[in-house]
């Protein structure tokens, strides 16, 4: 062949390589959709998994790449945490490779964005269907129903995880049915918002994926922060301004850079209010943890990285409801229980001594039926998260004891006064969380904590309230008693020590009598009493 046919041929197979090769790299790999009368089976060998140096594992069921690849994907399916036996249904964001397989398992761990059953997990070959109906239901494998999207009789025709991170279930019309954006869980995603009434709830724990007391929630004028009890007591709010006229509910939409506060349904409409974010330069969500934080995540060298604390709580972290655990008292980022005295607390012990954070317990749990052995545990400056609930016709601090007095269901008082301590604010706690020690010269403020505390009949207290009086005269009788009968063995065993002694005395006395005066030169013979007795034929 003549070389210049060979060169020219060379240069065409190349052209034609290079032409072709855009459309080999961009061939989708992923698999983001999935059709009715579909069922997975939660088993590492039917599904496209990844397991984690952390002990965590993912098992895919559907996945959406980016644009790029290598690079981060959403996906639903099974994840665990460790040890990794048991399951959530879940969407989460993933690491894939060029193939969309999910890998890194070092750094790039799985992060759950949205889980279907945090109250029930779930075990191995458990499974998930996307039924002839139009139904996505979890099953146990022993065949227990889970979780359901109850979307039966909506016309579903099938399902597809979109490059938000959405899972959605849409009709023949391409309009969403379900949608797990409307049913948050303790994330949010860019583009999703919060609507009024939805709730973020965190776990209770990084590996533990029941949900917590604490919550955030959008009322009508802001997002507020909860940790629920009866009644709910608050830990952050971010207020807007609502005198205007509207009917729409309030939302809070997550953007790059921001959270918008808007109070139109317009999605174009200008926001009343924006919590400033750092701007994103990869993949970010937020998430609410289970000690209260709003923290903002990005991937970032190939791992997650918090780049904002989105709460901001005054002076420090001492001010957030679970900190130290329930009682617990915050004192300069150190957790440590009531104290009765200085070193001591008769009333309070650590739920676990090697861990301060988990919080107290009291020694003895309130009884409903000894209201007369009530009585407070005193804690000057020392102040609490709530004061949102406050007594209007209380104004000192006599008053809002003999308020939590009367009320069984009271826990604490926590009274807080500027200059006047006949004027102050009363507050009734009725689930004591996390409380911070404080500085009045530093916060301007004076705060006194009253805890209620159960008396048993042997202890004892100095007199707070008039109804401690009955404990106190109980204790003073036992210490009466007590003190008489130790007086009577004191002077019972001195009597028996001295008699004792007298009598060891008086026999040295008779035996020093007998010795060595009898070989005595010049001394007359001394004769004993016994014969003297025999002498005398006694003494007649």
């Amino acid at each position: 062949m003549h070389p210049a046919n060979l060169f020219f041929e060379i240069v065409v197979v190349l052209l034609l390589l290079a032409t072709a090769a855009p459309f080999v790299s961009g061939q989708p790999y992923d698999y983001p959709m999935a059709n009715l009368s579909t069922r997975w089976v939660n088993n590492a060998a039917m599904l496209k998994h990844n397991s984690y140096t952390d002990g965590s594992a993912v098992r895919a069921i559907v996945l959406r790449s980016q644009k790029q690849l290598p690079g981060i994907s959403f996906a639903a399916g099974f994840f665990c945490a460790p040890p990794c036996q048991s399951f959530l249904f879940a969407v989460f964001i993933v690491y894939t490779n060029s193939g969309a397989g999910i890998t890194l398992s070092v750094n790039g761990m799985a992060q759950v964005i949205w889980s279907a059953n945090r109250a029930s997990l779930v075990g191995e070959n458990a499974t998930i269907e996307l039924t002839g109906d139009g139904n996505l239901v979890l099953h146990e494998a022993n065949g227990r129903l889970v979780w359901s999207s109850n979307t039966s009789v909506q016309l579903v025709a099938g399902m597809e995880i979109t490059e938000h991170g959405n899972l959605v279930l849409f009709d023949q019309r391409n309009a969403t049915v379900w949608q797990s954006f409307d049913h948050p869980t303790d994330v949010l995603v860019p583009g999703q918002s919060l609507l009024q009434g939805m709730k973020l709830r965190a776990n209770t724990s990084t590996t533990n994926w029941t949900e917590s007391k604490l919550y955030m929630t959008v009322l009508p004028d802001g997002l507020y922060g909860y940790v629920g009890s009866k009644p709910p007591q608050l830990y952050y709010t971010y207020l807007v301004d609502t005198n205007k006229s509207r009917k729409d509910p309030t939302r809070v939409t997550f953007t790059n850079g921001s959270l918008n506060i808007f109070l139109q349904s317009t999605q174009a409409g200008k926001p009343e209010a924006i919590i400033a974010l750092p701007e994103a330069k990869s993949i970010q969500y937020i998430r609410l943890e289970y000690d209260g934080h709003l923290r903002l995540y990005e991937w970032s060298d190939e791992k997650w990285t918090m780049v904002s604390d989105v709460i901001k709580k005054y002076p420090d972290d001492c001010a957030f409801p679970t900190v130290c655990g329930e009682y617990g008292i915050c004192a300069g980022g150190q957790c440590i229980c009531p104290l009765q005295t200085n070193t001591s607390s008769g009333y309070f012990h650590p739920v676990d001594e090697r861990k301060a954070n988990l919080g107290c317990a009291p020694m003895n749990p309130i009884s409903c039926q000894e209201k007369q052995n009530h009585q407070f545990l005193t804690l000057t400056d020392v102040s609490y998260f709530d004061g949102s609930q406050t007594i209007a016709n209380a104004k000192n601090r006599e008053d809002c004891k003999q308020d939590c007095l009367k009320n069984c269901s009271c826990r604490a008082v926590m009274f807080r006064y500027d200059q006047n301590v006949s004027d102050g604010e009363c507050q009734l706690v009725t689930e004591v969380f996390s409380l911070q020690s404080i500085q009045p010269e530093i916060i301007h403020y004076n705060s006194t904590a009253y805890l209620k505390v159960q008396l048993t009949a042997s202890s004892s207290a100095p007199k707070q309230t008039s109804s401690s009086a009955p404990t106190q005269k109980k204790s003073y009788k036992i210490k009466t008693i007590l003190g008489s009968t130790v007086a009577a063995i004191i002077t019972l065993v001195l009597v028996v020590i001295v008699g004792i002694y007298v009598q060891m005395r008086r026999k040295y006395l008779e035996i020093d009598e007998e010795l060595d005066f009898d070989i005595l030169p010049g001394m007359p013979m001394r004769f004993s009493f016994q014969k003297l007795r025999e002498c005398t034929e006694d003494f007649s």
